[in-house]
Parts: C-alpha cells; structure tokens; sequence
C-alpha cells in the first residue's frame, strides 16, 4: 500500500509502553552503535519526553486548510529533476487565504483579482535557483487549490489576462494542448494549466535568450508536475481532521519548539509528517539527499524544531546521516556534543534560506536520525543550545521506542 494511501487510514499513535519507556532510560544500546547513558547527558532546558502533536483547540479553519496545503506539497516536483543546477534553496510557502501569496510577496500583485474573485481555499509554492545571481537560473511551481473546477480555470483565465500587453511568444506544449504558454523574451516564460479544481503555474528562467531551451525546460517541467499530480485529489475540509497529524508517531519523535522561543525560526509553518518528496523541498542539496533518501528507505519525516527521518534499518540511519552533512563549499564539521559519540555536527557557511540556521546536528537511534539546528552566537561561538538540543533529540527517540 502507497504511504499516500496510508497516510489517509492510520490512527494516530497511542503513548509509549512503559517497558519501551524503561529500558529506553536505561540507555540499552542498539547493536552498531555507541552506548549512550541518557542519564548523563545534557539536556539544559529541553525535555526528554515525546510530546504529542496536532491542531490545538483554539486553530482556525486556516489551520485545517494549511494541513491540506502541507499535503499538497508531497505532489510538487523537485527543480533539479528538471535541471540540476538550480539546486539552491530559495523559497517554500503554503497559502490558506486569498491574501497569503502577497503577503512576502511571492506572487504579483496583478494576481490578487484572480485568487480572491474565486477564492483561493490551499497552495503551495516552490522557487529554486541556481544560486548565481551573476547568471541566474530559476524554477517556480505553484499549485492552487480552488473551491471548484470552475473556479480555478476562471482564475488562470485572470492569470493570463491580468497583464496589459499581450505576450510576445505564445506555444503550445506537446501533449498538453491545455496548457496556455508564454514567453516575452525566450529567457524567461510561463505556463498556466488547470486539472480539476487545481490550478498549477510554472515559471521557468535562464540567464540569456534560447527559445529551444526555455521551451524544452518548460515543457519537462509542465511533464513532471502534471505526471507527480495523477494521485492527487482534494480532500474535503470536513475530512482533513480524520487524516492522522502524527502517523506512525513520527511527530512525537521529533523535538517540539524551545519554550523561550530561542529556536532559528519564527513559526510553525512547516511542520507536518512529510513524505520523502514533500520533505525534500526543505533540503539544502536534493540531488544528494533524493539519492540517499532512496538508499536508506527514508519512508517518513517528521518536521517540527527538531527533524526525524525513518529510514528501513540502523545502516541506512548512518547512511542518511553522512548524506545530511554533507559540506558545501565552505561549510566546516564541528565537535558532536559530549556523551554522543556518533553524533555528526556541521557549521554552514551560508545561513538556510528558510529557516535561518547555520548550525546542524544530525543523531542516530536504531533506525531514525534526528536533526536539531542553531544559530551561531555573536563572535562566532557555536551555541551551546545546540548540543543541548542534540542531546535531548536524542532522548526523546530513545523514550519513544
């Protein structure tokens, strides 16, 4: 059964054993690894225990829907299935109301007509680059959720008619003669195509004019997006609840948020139990991780300020790790907290995009790998918080057992 599937049908899981509990306390050691006594590390103010996780009382319907969109994120296409440079990350956003997408803004204003005219309910965004600002290039999907089919057509048809001009270049694109293309200059161009109450947009850029590349780049892209897109329908708002926030208790694995707010980034937009093709729009290299996510069986991720990945055994765990920190060009490999001899420890030399960390640990229990992040302190020390968050991930999936 397809985890997509699955995901629809799973009860949410239940608390922990309390012989799990025990002898995960104990620190009993996972053949192949180094014995942690649990009970000697570090935690500071961060707790050991699992912690549930859903939609508290007090959500929103935008709440419910920004579920729905986190979902949606598991049918878009990475960039670099389309061309490996462009690699860098740049941008992930979910819209919940007409208002979201020009709120950072990540859609011109041109555009508000069409999404409040008919309602925009769900959506996700990605943009990647190739990180050279000198000689750009640059991928944007988006994928629209509107009330009805006749909803979304009616906002590409605003889409396409909310500039003044008319398009210099119009094609088609084989296969898809529904699919309304554009160009102005043949170094830029843009796609409108509508299937079922979805609407997706694709923007594809290179730095100079090549009418046969933008077209071909465009037409994979529209490919893959539309092929990702077979299985995915809208789940209806009243049904969104039933699906299980936590499954497989992959969320209460994962740390939750610093209580004194002392973590790299500012909301809780992107936590959610991924699949591997939604998680992987949050990876700083995708060609690198899609590979080792397919060598270690990553089947699972559960995001919040601490990340877990379920991998199919303890050998693909060490794999995942080793993939996840990888250093770029001037990134440097800094000391594992103490007590947590397989730990793996990076400094970045360029912030992440999203989330604003430059420090990262990755720990391994069994066959899940947690990652916690940090900030840098001023003068270049390394936040102690991070190995207290390490060591506490740690805990946290040894009591989860």
């Amino acid at each position: 059964m397809k985890l997509r599937t699955r995901l629809l049908i799973l009860a949410v899981v239940g608390t922990v054993a309390a012989a799990g509990c025990a002898s995960a306390v104990q620190g009993a050691a996972v053949p192949g690894q180094a014995p942690v006594d649990i009970s000697k590390l570090k935690l500071g103010s961060f707790s050991p225990e699992p912690t549930s996780y859903g939609l508290p009382e007090s959500s929103e319907p935008d709440d419910v829907r920004r579920h729905e969109s986190k979902r949606m994120l598991n049918f878009v296409i990475p960039a670099t299935d389309v061309d490996p440079e462009i690699n860098a990350l740049t941008g992930v956003e979910t819209f919940t109301v007409p208002s979201d997408p020009f709120r950072s803004p990540v859609l011109p204003d041109k555009y508000r007509p069409a999404m409040f005219d008919n309602k925009l309910v769900a959506g996700v965004y990605v943009v990647r680059t190739n990180g050279n600002m000198r000689s750009l290039k640059k991928l944007i999907i988006s994928v629209l959720r509107f009330p009805t089919e006749q909803a979304a057509s009616k906002a590409g048809d605003q889409m396409v008619h909310a500039s003044p001009e008319e398009p210099t270049h119009v094609f088609a694109v084989a296969g898809h003669p529904d699919i309304r293309a554009s160009s102005k200059d043949w170094a830029s161009s843009i796609a409108y195509v509508t299937r079922g109450s979805y609407l997706v947009i694709a923007n594809y850029s290179q730095p100079q004019p090549d009418e046969t590349k933008v077209k071909a780049s465009l037409e994979k892209a529209l490919d893959l997006q539309l092929a990702e897109m077979a299985e995915l329908t809208p789940t209806p708002f009243e049904d969104v609840l039933d699906i299980p926030f936590d499954p497989d208790g992959i969320m209460r694995r994962a740390l939750p948020e610093a209580s004194d707010y002392s973590d790299p980034f500012s909301t809780d937009i992107d936590f959610y139990a991924y699949e591997p093709s939604g998680h992987l729009h949050y990876e700083r290299n995708p060609v690198v991780m899609k590979q080792a996510y397919a060598d270690s069986g990553v089947d699972l991720i559960g995001r919040r300020a601490g990340i877990v990945y379920r991998t199919q055994d303890l050998a693909g765990a060490f794999r995942l790790q080793s993939a996840l920190v990888t250093l770029g060009k001037n990134d440097e490999e800094i000391d594992p907290p103490p007590g947590l001899m397989d730990a793996r420890c990076i400094k970045l030399y360029e912030a992440d995009a999203l989330r604003n960390y430059d420090l990262l640990c990755a720990v391994v229990r069994d066959r899940y790998v947690g990652v916690v992040l940090a900030k840098t302190k001023a003068g270049g020390r390394i936040d102690p918080g991070l190995y207290e968050r390490a060591a506490a991930q740690y805990a946290v999936l040894a009591k989860s057992e």
